[in-house]
């Protein structure tokens, strides 16, 4: 049977909001003294409390522009912080120095803080955390269609108590199949991701279809020989289609990605 495996953030739901929400938070405690705090605050609190004034800002409109460049919760901070130091990053190649030059303990405290942040904020009002996320239109109902042909997996770096939560509050608690929720216990890549969903289905690696925002995931679990799709509704722009357009691999958006997240079946 065919398997599709997604990516939670940027291709199941639409967590952005919750994304900036948490990195702000985050950055905060990290960086107190930063002078960017003052713009980020009134930022992250129309967020939370569900404005969307806060997307025409140039801050946030930065910080979504860079997203695709990075990989890890460390990158959220990293974000910020070329944002904070206003620096010219066109390209992946300009993104990685900036990143090379911070502290890796700054980067790395970053990544437990956020974690840490994101537990806090669900833990204090799990109300408003669950309605941070959003979800894609229509991608509920597409997935129901087939879920009696094709066994469907979720391959993530979120935890998965966290996902098992907000599928139920998108719509899809139903429809994915119960144990292949792979978080980051499973590992941080998503080759580990990959590998673990080949052993507990046993499905062949060609038999798999992985659908990412992100296009170095992509690339690796190609190497596995999985087939690699780019959501383009997700966590990317024009520059992360081109690319993947070039390395071979299939650019879906929500209107055609049935055809071809399915083709497989």
């Amino acid at each position: 049977m065919h398997v599709l495996a997604l990516d939670f953030d940027g291709v199941i739901c639409d967590s952005s909001r919750e994304v900036f929400v948490t990195a702000v938070d985050t950055y905060a405690e990290h960086e107190p003294a930063s002078p960017l705090n003052n713009s980020l605050r009134p930022l992250r609190d129309n967020a939370l409390g569900g404005g969307d004034g806060f997307r025409n800002d140039p801050i946030y409109t930065t910080f979504l522009e860079l997203l695709p460049l990075g990989n890890r919760a460390e990158d959220f901070g990293v974000t910020l912080k070329a944002v904070e130091q206003s620096a010219e990053i066109p390209d992946q190649d300009a993104y990685d120095a900036f990143y090379r030059g911070l502290d890796p303990s700054w980067r790395d405290h970053f990544h437990q803080r956020f974690y840490e942040v994101r537990g806090r904020l669900r833990t204090a009002d799990l109300s408003a955390w669950l309605g941070l996320h959003l979800p894609y239109p229509g991608l509920a109902e597409m997935l129901g269609r087939h879920r009696s042909t094709s066994r469907l997996a979720v391959a993530t770096a979120k935890d998965a108590r966290s996902v098992e939560l907000l599928l139920k509050v998108l719509g899809l608690g139903e429809i994915f199949d119960s144990g292949l929720t792979f978080d980051k216990q499973t590992g941080i890549e998503k080759t580990h991701h990959l590998r673990a969903l080949h052993e507990r289905t046993g499905a062949d690696f060609g038999e798999i279809t992985f659908v990412d925002d992100k296009v170095n995931h992509l690339v690796t679990v190609s190497q596995l020989g999985v087939r690699g799709v780019l959501a383009a509704w997700g966590f990317n722009s024009p520059r992360e289609h081109a690319l993947a357009t070039e390395l071979g691999f299939e650019v879906a958006r929500l209107d055609n990605a049935e055809s071809i997240l399915f083709k497989g079946e």
